[in-house]
């Protein structure tokens, strides 16, 4: 009985930072929802909209798969968009059906060329989509932000001509407007 009662006082012993520390939380969370009532639902909205942003981007990305990839003439940044036009319909779609968020345009290089040559190309290559976007489609320019990374955020290895090919894209990142 002893040893019972001495595991129980060390057990109570143990357990009573525990619940300090769980009592603690519990007050830290009151004193916020006092201070701002409706944090709670700030969380959850910013919360939902991380995910709505996350569904947007993988939207965009898939499209490249489902439709064909965005094409440009080679070493240029002239849309070839007689072979991509499914592709900038089915983006301009996305865009349109999310108002409430700003889509991100990013062209990409191989490594082929030099560094300065590449940004400059991924650049025109971005603002090429974004201006046949608008265009051709009425998709809003306030929506769309070109940007160009060059070589920078390679998607496969430059060592190997399937390599580069996978590095010349045109890629989306999703942004709260």
């Amino acid at each position: 009985m002893k040893k019972i009662l001495a595991a129980a006082v060390l057990a109570a012993a143990f357990a009573a930072p525990a619940f300090a520390l769980d009592l603690g939380n519990a007050v830290d969370s009151v004193n916020s929802a006092v201070k701002d009532p409706n944090a709670a639902a700030k969380a959850a909205g910013s919360a939902a909209s991380d995910r709505a942003m996350q569904e947007l981007t993988q939207k965009l990305k898939n499209v490249q798969n489902e439709h064909g990839p965005i094409v440009f003439k080679t070493g240029k940044a002239t849309l070839d968009a007689a072979k991509c036009e499914n592709t900038l319909k089915a983006i301009d779609g996305i865009i349109k059906q999310y108002p409430g968020f700003r889509v991100q345009i990013e062209g990409h290089t191989d490594n082929t060329g030099s560094k300065a040559k590449n940004m400059k190309l991924s650049q025109a290559r971005a603002e090429a989509v974004v201006a046949w976007l608008t265009q051709h489609l009425q998709t809003p320019a306030d929506r769309m932000t070109p940007k160009g990374f060059g070589d920078t955020v390679p998607v496969a290895d430059n060592h190997t001509a399937e390599g580069r090919a996978k590095n010349r894209r045109v890629d989306f990142s999703v942004f709260r407007q």
